[in-house]
């Protein structure tokens, strides 16, 4: 919920307390949103290398605590914020800016929230699932992972909601107050249990066996595959690892498969000095297992689903950020006298994904399921083309919203008597995509990632989101130098009334139909983890699971 509130509302935050200009508050707002969400990839690499899963959520709690309270200052010290400036001066644009000690106090807390992000999200899911033995509380897990989200969305909702009207109404510096007290109070609490959790230890990262596999393979790449069109005979004279010693953390053997067999020549054994007498390999830059060479197929096999993820998020980036611009110019009234924060009115996204998750899995999966014969009723690939499918019309809904908005903005003086609540149908179909988009891209990365790639996994889903908003800052850039060339000022201007934002959601909806169809492409040559062939053997588990609960 901490960072929510700050991040939600952050571009309504730059604009109306720091005044800067609404592209500028936009492309800041990207850029951070960006990096909050690519430092899980290096909080994934410290954890699984280096520091454990339990350490590098403490240190990035803590950051993101002081993060917070630097936040909270810059609320609250007249020092640390530029003069307040009315909405008649910030529309002509004579607001004085921040200041370079201003800036500087918003970019350290902003960089301490960056890597607080980096530690907590990679780290959150996969520490809570090792307190669970997976084979004896599969359904205790199942519903964690379902609790965890939706613990998720609501913690953004009451951020949305709760939180962005007292900011709104009351003032920044207790909104941002509140959730920093109650971010430590749960620290608090999460220390409290430090003596009863379970600790898995650093088991190393993935990216030196990624690095071994491609040398190996390069250095063999003149040998010829024995057997190169059967798996399991190929398999059997290829170099697997010795089984490991008593109370190593369970390792799921991977089958291997004839995909990518380039990289399966990092496992032929040329000479028996490759191998050392306890049967680990004497040169690891020559020579691989089969298991490592299938977890680099799995990750190598999993980027161009990811990159059709990408592109979804940078359609999310964009429908929100500019959603917020045209409820910025309406009518934000709920009846006669309550009018709410422009930025809550993105809830309805949240609250539309909270609602249709348990509809779906309730409802929708047994009906599939009986017609598909599928487990869950849609496979993870098919439930991600689903959301992709549908967010080609949210789009389409904003472009004839905006047209109408638009004009009567025009009309009115620069600010439209229409009511913000005209945007919700494209926010709750964007909602419904992402029921569909986002919790099909977390399960996949969770279950085809190898098991001990967990925490690289769930930093997966969040650098796609991350990347999503780089490139949408980008996209925005592209689309305004390619319609400026036309005469005028491009489709995307501060001043969204003078710009023809319409035609920018148009286009983004023939961006995300291009998306849908570079997906299926990409579905119809992707191979499940488990997904065997007749000649490629089944997954088993080479040891039991031994974890400790000392620290």
């Amino acid at each position: 919920m901490a960072f929510s509130a700050f991040s939600q509302p952050i571009t309504n935050y730059l604009i109306k307390h720091y005044n800067m200009k609404a592209n500028a508050a936009t492309d800041l707002a990207n850029i951070f949103s960006g990096t909050s969400n690519f430092s899980p990839v290096v909080g994934a690499f410290v954890a699984d290398a280096f520091c454990g899963r339990f350490r590098t959520l403490l240190f990035g709690t803590i950051a993101g605590f002081l993060g917070m309270v630097v936040i909270t200052l810059t609320a609250t010290i007249p020092q640390l914020k530029p003069p307040s400036c009315g909405v008649l001066a910030r529309q002509a644009g004579t607001c004085a800016g921040p200041s370079g000690l201003q800036r500087a106090v918003l970019y350290v807390a902003m960089g301490l929230l960056v890597v607080g992000m980096g530690g907590t999200s990679p780290t959150g899911l996969p520490f809570g699932a090792d307190q669970f033995d997976e084979r004896r509380h599969k359904e205790g897990l199942r519903r964690y992972y379902g609790g965890y989200y939706v613990f998720t969305m609501m913690a953004t909702f009451l951020a949305l909601t709760v939180i962005a009207y007292v900011q709104d109404k009351v003032s920044w510096g207790l909104g941002f107050a509140v959730p920093t007290a109650l971010m430590l109070a749960t620290f608090v609490v999460f220390l409290v249990g430090t003596p009863w959790y379970v600790y898995v230890p650093p088991e190393g990262s993935i990216f030196a066996s990624v690095a071994r596999v491609a040398v190996a393979s390069c250095r063999k790449w003149r040998l010829r595959l024995p057997h190169p069109n059967d798996a399991r005979r190929q398999e059997a004279v290829l170099y697997r690892d010795p089984p490991p010693a008593n109370g190593r953390v369970v390792v799921f053997r991977l089958p291997l498969t004839l995909q990518l067999s380039f990289l399966n020549k990092a496992a032929i054994v040329t000479d028996a000095e490759e191998k050392r007498a306890d049967g680990f390999p004497a040169r690891p830059w020559n020579l691989c297992s089969v298991q490592q060479l299938e977890e680099v197929k799995c990750i190598v096999k999993i980027i161009p689903i990811w990159v059709s993820g990408l592109l979804w998020f940078i359609g999310m980036v964009e429908i929100s950020n500019y959603t917020f611009l045209q409820a910025l110019t309406m009518d934000l009234h709920m009846g006669k006298s309550f009018s709410i924060p422009p930025v809550s009115i993105f809830a309805i996204f949240y609250l539309s994904v909270a609602l249709f998750v348990p509809i779906y899995e309730l409802l929708i999966a047994p009906v599939a399921q009986r017609l598909t014969k599928t487990e869950g009723g849609l496979t993870l690939l098919q439930r991600q083309g689903v959301g992709f499918a549908i967010s080609v019309l949210p789009f389409v809904i904003a472009a004839m919203v905006e047209r109408r908005r638009r004009d009567s903005a025009l009309g009115h003086g620069g600010t439209s008597p229409l009511s913000v609540f005209l945007v919700a149908p494209q926010l709750v179909v964007m909602g419904l995509s992402a029921a569909f988009s986002m919790v099909g891209q977390m399960e996949f990365y969770n279950t085809q990632f190898p098991n001990q790639m967990r925490t690289l996994g769930n930093a997966a889903f969040y650098c796609a989101q991350g990347a999503g908003n780089y490139l949408a800052t980008l996209v925005v850039n592209v689309v305004n130098a390619r319609t400026r060339r036309r005469g005028g000022g491009g489709w995307v201007r501060d001043d969204i009334n003078a710009g023809r934002l319409d035609y920018f959601y148009y286009s983004m909806a023939v961006f995300g139909a291009v998306n849908l169809v570079y997906f299926l492409v990409c579905s119809y040559f992707y191979r499940y983890k488990d997904q065997q062939t007749d000649h490629s053997p089944a997954i088993v588990p080479v040891v039991e699971s031994t974890c400790t609960s000392d620290s």
